[in-house]
């Protein structure tokens, strides 16, 4: 019995041994594919990456410098603006440049640079000029500074803020700062009516001046106000809670209360405002 059954005891181990190989095999080769996949996937997801940072690209061009106007006056002058490549579309280009003034054909990063120096050469001769009879016999630095800075982006709405400032001889400096929105993707600047379903309603007069109370300067800034009545301004920026309004110096208050920004809570107004806006703004 156990010489008869020797033989296919044997052919069963030879079965064995090369079901044990291709098993083996199988498990080499699917090791191998999976390591492949993970490699492609990670260089679909690589090239993804760099795809979405492609879409929107932001660059700096600034210019400084400081010269003697005369023997006790010395000015300075410092200026950074940003440079978009990725936006092509010429009047939202130039809707992003006039707040400082700039019209160019092309706002390539050398056409801005030579913008920024024909204004620093202009600052410096203008008031080269103004100082020839000023009566100073007290030496003073005089400056104007400006920046463009990117404030937010999101749901495809950028927000930039633009400050500066500066000092001339007068009794007190100056301070500016300024918000505008642009819609990169209708490519256009986003205007209040787009926001609100009707800018000139009375209710956005009364929401202004009760938030602006409601803040914890209002009341003290309330002191100093030059207007009756507040109404929104083009001066305006939004995040998921709120609609913010900035007033600056003289605007609707004295020099000394500073800038007054006023928030909106989005809750208490939701009615008055654009279903299409709060819809992209995932505002429920």
């Amino acid at each position: 019995m156990v010489f008869l059954f020797a033989p296919k005891f044997l052919l069963f181990l030879g079965m064995k041994k090369n079901i044990l190989f291709l098993l083996c095999s199988f498990i080499v080769v699917y090791s191998c594919k999976k390591h492949e996949n993970s490699e492609v996937s990670s260089v679909e997801k690589s090239i993804d990456s760099v795809k979405t940072s492609a879409v929107f690209a932001v660059d700096s061009v600034k210019v400084s410098d400081s010269t003697k106007l005369n023997k006790n006056i010395s000015a300075q002058f410092s200026w950074k603006i940003l440079e978009f490549p990725t936006i092509t579309k010429k009047s939202l280009l130039d809707s992003i440049y006039s707040v400082n003034d700039i019209h160019l054909e092309n706002y390539s990063k050398e056409s801005l640079k030579s913008a920024l120096n024909s204004k620093m050469k202009d600052y410096f001769s203008k008031n080269k000029e103004n100082t020839k009879d000023f009566p100073s016999d007290l030496e003073q630095t005089w400056n104007e500074h400006a920046e463009m800075d990117v404030f937010s982006r999101e749901n495809d709405f950028l927000t930039l803020k633009y400050t500066g400032d500066g000092f001339s001889g007068g009794a007190h400096g100056y301070y500016y700062e300024y918000y505008k929105v642009f819609d990169l993707k209708n490519n256009k600047t986003l205007q209040l009516s787009d926001i609100l379903m009707t800018p000139e309603s009375s209710i956005w007069k009364r929401a202004l001046m009760d938030n602006f109370l409601k803040n914890d300067l209002g009341k003290d800034q309330s002191q100093m106000l030059l207007v009756k009545e507040i109404s929104p301004n083009r001066n305006f920026y939004f995040d998921q809670e709120n609609i913010y309004f900035l007033y600056n110096q003289y605007e609707i208050a004295a020099y000394a209360a500073g800038p007054i920004l006023i928030k909106i809570p989005i809750s208490d107004v939701k009615m008055m405002l654009n279903s299409e806006w709060l819809k992209r703004m995932g505002i429920k």
